[in-house]
C-alpha cells in the first residue's frame, strides 16, 4: 500500500479533491499575465474592483437610508394626524360641554325661580338635592377653573419669552440673571 503525500492511503476522493484545487490553482494562475507579456496582454485591476464594490456598496447604503427615513417621515406624520384629529375632537367635545353646562345653568335658574304651590317635603328635597349636586359640580369646576387660570398665565409668560428671545437672542437666553430669576420660582 502506498501512501500518497496527504496522508491517506488510496483515497479516492482525496485525489479528487486534490486534482480540484490544482485545477482551480492553475486556472487562477492563467489569469494572470506572464512574465513577459505584462504590456501586451490586460490585466484586471484589483483597486478598481474593490473601489466599484465599495461605491455599489455605499449606494445600496445610501438608498437603504432614504427608504428608511421615508418610512420615518410616513409613521411620524400618520401619528401627527392622528394627534391632531385627536386634538380637534376633544375641542369638539369641550366646546359641547361647555353649551350642556351653559343648559344646566339656565336649567337650576328656572329651577329655583319657579313659583312653588305647595310647600312641603319634596320641594325642600329637591332644592337640597339641586343644592348637593351642585356643590359638588362648583368643586370640581373650581378645580378646572384655576388648573385653567395657571395654564393661561404660564402661557401668556411663554410668549412674553419667546418675544424676547426672538427680539435680543441668546443675549436673552443665556444671561445668567434671567437663570437664576427663573430658577428661584
Amino acid at each position: 500500500m502506498g501512501q500518497n503525500w496527504t496522508g491517506s492511503a488510496g483515497n479516492s476522493t482525496g485525489n479528487i479533491k486534490i486534482q480540484n484545487f490544482l485545477e482551480a490553482l492553475r486556472n487562477s494562475q492563467s489569469g494572470m499575465a506572464p512574465v513577459g507579456k505584462t504590456e501586451s496582454q490586460p490585466t484586471r485591476n484589483v483597486f478598481a474592483e474593490i473601489q466599484a464594490k465599495k461605491e455599489i456598496e455605499l449606494k445600496r447604503i445610501e438608498q437603504f437610508q432614504h427608504q428608511r427615513n421615508q418610512e420615518w417621515n410616513k409613521v411620524f406624520s400618520s401619528k401627527e394626524v392622528q394627534t391632531q384629529k385627536k386634538i380637534e375632537h376633544l375641542r369638539e367635545q369641550l366646546r359641547n360641554l361647555s353649551k350642556q353646562l351653559k343648559r344646566l345653568d339656565r336649567n337650576i335658574v328656572k329651577a329655583v325661580e319657579s313659583p312653588v304651590v305647595a310647600y312641603g317635603m319634596y320641594q325642600e328635597n329637591f332644592l337640597e338635592h339641586i343644592q348637593k349636586i351642585i356643590r359638588l359640580y362648583s368643586l370640581k369646576v373650581n378645580s378646572a377653573n384655576s388648573w385653567l387660570e395657571v395654564y393661561q398665565s404660564r402661557s401668556r409668560k411663554q410668549g412674553a419669552y419667546w418675544g424676547m428671545a426672538k427680539s435680543k437672542g441668546s443675549s436673552f437666553t443665556q444671561n445668567n440673571e434671567r437663570n437664576i430669576a427663573t430658577s428661584v420660582g
